[in-house]
């Protein structure tokens, strides 16, 4: 598993949770977390918190779930950098 393996496979998706991450890599939750805390330092991939829907099996009090490492979050930042214009 390389750390671009990574980037690539979140910017296909545009968003997986830590779960599914460690689960297709077929690494550990805390490996995984690694990777893409090394992602989100370079901007490429953001925190996205605890993803409700899928974490709890019943509705979530107060919005937020505390199922641990399996329910973290993360999305694909587009990072559109806009070329300067310069007028010669």
């Amino acid at each position: 598993m390389k750390l671009g393996e990574i980037r690539d496979y979140i910017k296909q998706r545009r968003e997986a949770s830590l779960a599914d991450v460690a689960n297709h890599f077929d690494i550990s939750k805390e490996a995984a977390k690694l990777a893409l805390d090394y992602w989100i330092r370079k901007g490429k991939i953001q925190f996205g918190g605890a993803n409700c829907k899928s974490a709890c099996s019943s509705q979530c009090s107060g919005g937020s779930c505390s199922t641990g490492l399996e329910s973290e979050h993360y999305q694909w930042r587009s990072a559109r950098r806009e070329s300067p214009v310069y007028w010669v």
